[in-house]
Formats: structure tokens, C-alpha cells, sequence
């Protein structure tokens, strides 16, 4: 009854449609189309977050019971991580528990797990494929201070620039990345997967900006008052 009950919820939530499409995408075929974004890693990234609040550590496999509290559920798939040599980054709350994880590759990188298909890194360039919060620290600043650090340290190791994609679907996490200084390459990745087991891809490029409507947010603006700052006499 309570599964019933659950899933009636959910229906009123998404709606029918909404509700036809997510059964549609799990189960027969979905087309998803992913927009690569890239960001010089010179920006400076505004964070008042003291590290020593919440400590960065490298991912390994000694570290896995800490990700038991938030990201149970993600262990097998970090674990295949780990296997391929892949390099990850934590945050631990208080406790020791793992509230926060970036894994990046150095160089071209083969998405198994979700989107079948070779990522193309150019040279001198970092590509971030996996982050996730925990849900009780989303909007605490940890996202900033993980990407602040990461950056920081590549950008000391001679890397220009950091790339990502994200579905245009996925808003939040467009805004996010434009508030942090990302900028559209101009190329689009489609992904199309026919019952859960034929998947293929095609990259098209496009020439005019597709976030024109969002807004760029707080950050960016501090960076823009801090260059005026500086030019001022």
C-alpha cells in the first residue's frame, strides 16, 4: 500500500506526461544532448570558506567506508573508479563521513558508466565528469570551496583550462556552472540509448550561445566589481 501510495505521489508531482517520459527514458529510449563547457582556470573563484571547515582528501579505497553515511548507494560505481585508475577528490564533515566527491581525468576519458562514449580532452585541459553533494550540505559553499581547491591545484601544475558537460535539461546545474565562470564551447554531444542496451552519439557544433537567458549570478558579478575595483585610480 505504501508503494502505492508513493508512486500516486509521484505521478501528482511530475504529472502524467512527466511521468510517461520518465518510463519512456527508463525502459524503451531516451535522447539526451549535453553541452560542453569550458573555463579558464586564470578566473579567480570567490569563497570565504575556510578549508580546514571541511577537510579535502584524496579517494581511495581506504577511504570507502566513509562514503557508507551519503553515498552508499554510489560505492560499486566508485569503486569501478578507483579500478581504472580514475583520480577523485572528498570532503569530510565533522564526523569523518564523506559529504562531497570531484572525480576529473587528466585526459581523454571513456564514459562507461552513463554515456558510452570516448570524452575528448584537449591538451592542457582538465575534464571534471562526476561530482556529487550530499543532500543536507547543498547551498553550504562546499561545491565552491571542492571546485576552488581542485583549480588552484591544477592551475599550479601548469593546466589552462577545465571542462564539463551538462544536460540542457538539468538548469540548475547550468546556472551553477556559469556562475563559475564557464563559457560554451560551441559544440553539442547527443546520446541515444534504444532499450537500455543499443547506445550511440554524434557531436554537432552550433554557433550561437544557447544560455543566453540565464542569468550569470553572484559570482560573477563579484568578479566583474573586483576588476573595476582595480581599475579605479
Amino acid at each position: 500500500m505504501s508503494r502505492l501510495t508513493g508512486l500516486l505521489a509521484k505521478i501528482r508531482r511530475k504529472g502524467l506526461r512527466g511521468s510517461l517520459r520518465v518510463l519512456r527514458e527508463r525502459f524503451f529510449y531516451y535522447h539526451w544532448e549535453l553541452l560542453t563547457l569550458e573555463r579558464s582556470l586564470a578566473l579567480p573563484v570567490p569563497c570565504p570558506i575556510d578549508p580546514a571547515r571541511w577537510p579535502q582528501v584524496p579517494i581511495t579505497r581506504e577511504l570507502l567506508p566513509a562514503f557508507d553515511k551519503y553515498f552508499k548507494a554510489q560505492l560499486p560505481a566508485i569503486r569501478g573508479l578507483l579500478d581504472k585508475g580514475s583520480r577523485g577528490s572528498a570532503h569530510l564533515d565533522h564526523q569523518g563521513n564523506v559529504m562531497m566527491m570531484v572525480w576529473i581525468s587528466e585526459r581523454d576519458y571513456y564514459d562507461d558508466q552513463l554515456y558510452r562514449c570516448w570524452m575528448r580532452v584537449p591538451p592542457g585541459c582538465l575534464y571534471q565528469f562526476a561530482g556529487e553533494c550530499a543532500q543536507p550540505y547543498r547551498g553550504s559553499g562546499v561545491v565552491i570551496l571542492a571546485q576552488k581547491l581542485l583549480w588552484e591545484e591544477y592551475r599550479e601544475r601548469g593546466f589552462k583550462s577545465t571542462r564539463a558537460l551538462v544536460n540542457v535539461r538539468n538548469e540548475p546545474a547550468l546556472k551553477m556552472h556559469m556562475r563559475l565562470g564557464f563559457q560554451e564551447v560551441g559544440e553539442s554531444l547527443h546520446i541515444y540509448c534504444l532499450l537500455r542496451c543499443l547506445h550511440f552519439h554524434r557531436r554537432r557544433p552550433y554557433h550561437q550561445t544557447r544560455l543566453h537567458q540565464l542569468r550569470r549570478g553572484r559570482l560573477l558579478d563579484q568578479q566583474a566589481g573586483t576588476k573595476t575595483d582595480q581599475e579605479r585610480p
